[in-house]
């Protein structure tokens, strides 16, 4: 029962990102957490802070600003203290007017339905070829990552 629930809480976490309120996500983080996007992009990098998290989020949604994201499967497994969640899901947008998709993972732990640590690994390449197509129109693209001091997981 108990994985069910987590599974239903997930699945709406994701329903908030399609409808980009990332606020509700940020709301769900553990007082201390640790989010790594795998990769040396403007998304890449290890945030450890809910303002570094709005700041990766908003960039997220300028660089995909018609982002949807398609949950294709996901599995839950562990007691409320150390859950954790892995999902498989297909990123679809428009960028420069062309479409854009791509497939990703993200493994989540979570203690007593909090995020207290997340990865997302995605085809990098792909993403690092849209950012260089697409830096004359929206420089952001290749940016620094958003990061903040390196944490102790802790997870």
């Amino acid at each position: 029962m108990y994985h069910a629930i987590v599974k239903r809480q997930y699945q709406r976490a994701w329903k908030s990102m399609n409808a980009h309120d990332y606020r509700a996500i940020i709301d769900q983080f553990a007082p201390r957490f640790r989010m790594t996007f795998i990769g040396d992009t403007t998304l890449g990098g290890t945030r450890t802070t809910r303002e570094s998290m709005a700041a990766w989020f908003e960039r997220l949604f300028r660089l995909f600003p018609d982002a949807s994201f398609e949950m294709r499967e996901v599995a839950v497994d562990g007691p409320p203290w150390r859950t954790r969640v892995a999902g498989l899901f297909t990123l679809r947008a428009t960028v420069g007017g062309q479409p854009y998709e791509n497939v990703f993972t993200q493994f989540v732990t979570l203690r007593y339905g909090k995020i207290a640590w997340y990865e997302v690994y995605e085809d990098s390449l792909r993403f690092a070829r849209l950012c260089e197509r697409i830096a004359p129109e929206i420089p952001e693209a290749l940016a620094a990552p958003i990061v903040d001091e390196p944490v102790a997981s802790g997870v």
